[in-house]
């Protein structure tokens, strides 16, 4: 089985910089997976939640500046937990032109492949530092389905604050009832997806929603839930999953 993971800023990052204890747990559940054989691959958001506090100066760059201090860091702290498992990381930069781009998309594709094929994590992140377009529209969600789908995953699960999708926004409405089974993405669906985003996130739900329905038109289960409850990415691929199941497309 070839799993891919994302996992969002507001995870494994607070006001203060990265979480430990939170990057510790993610890593502890993913060495589990692998030893049962299972691939994966780890789409990571963080770099700038990490970097920010050494930027406290005020500048039109400030957030890419906070990204390329931030990702070494980021790297760095995954590494160090991986190290305690015997988990060898491969760090790996993208942007948008390398999904556009066929041959460097081939290129993108048959690397991962040869690292999973040596029991390697990878993990990827967008460069931020070179992304020309603004850095408030973009996230790695979009990423993290684009990926699923070229390396033909199995399944896709996206790590956020909320324990999935809701009727309303849970934040403000305390009718909202969280959806457990999605068949089918359209405009309904959409419209429940809040706008809000977390302080550090730039997604919200809309765009894992929008991730959702790219990886499972192209026969991609995903799976949205709360990254900060206990073994989430197990309980994933079992039946004890507690967030949005969105079902994949025969095809």
């Amino acid at each position: 089985m070839r799993i891919i993971i994302k996992v969002g800023t507001q995870i494994i990052a607070g006001k203060n910089g990265l979480n430990q204890k939170k990057i510790s747990k993610l890593i502890k559940e993913i060495s589990v997976l692998l030893k049962k054989g299972i691939e994966i691959v780890l789409v990571s958001s963080g770099a700038i939640g990490a970097g920010l506090p050494m930027v406290p100066f005020t500048n039109p760059h400030r957030k890419k500046i906070a990204a390329a201090i931030g990702q070494p860091i980021l790297i760095h702290d995954y590494y160090r937990e991986a190290k305690k498992y015997k988990i060898s990381i491969a760090q790996i930069l993208i942007l948008s032109d390398d999904f556009t781009n066929p041959e460097r998309f081939k290129n993108f594709v048959s690397n991962i492949k040869a690292m999973l094929s040596h029991k390697i994590l990878p993990i990827i992140n967008e460069n931020d530092v070179m992304k020309t377009e603004d850095l408030a529209i973009g996230d790695n969600d979009n990423f993290s389905a684009k990926v699923a789908v070229g390396l033909r995953a199995d399944k896709l699960i996206i790590l956020t604050n909320q324990n999935g999708l809701y009727t309303g926004n849970p934040d403000h409405d305390k009718k909202a009832k969280l959806i457990k089974k999605v068949i089918k993405i359209d405009s309904k669906i959409e419209n429940l997806c809040s706008s809000d985003k977390s302080p550090l996130g730039r997604g919200g739900m809309i765009s894992k929603v929008k991730a959702a329905q790219y990886a499972t038109r192209h026969g991609i289960e995903t799976l949205i839930g709360n990254g900060k409850e206990k073994n989430i990415i197990i309980k994933a691929l079992g039946k004890s999953f507690s967030g949005t199941r969105f079902i994949a497309k025969k095809q």
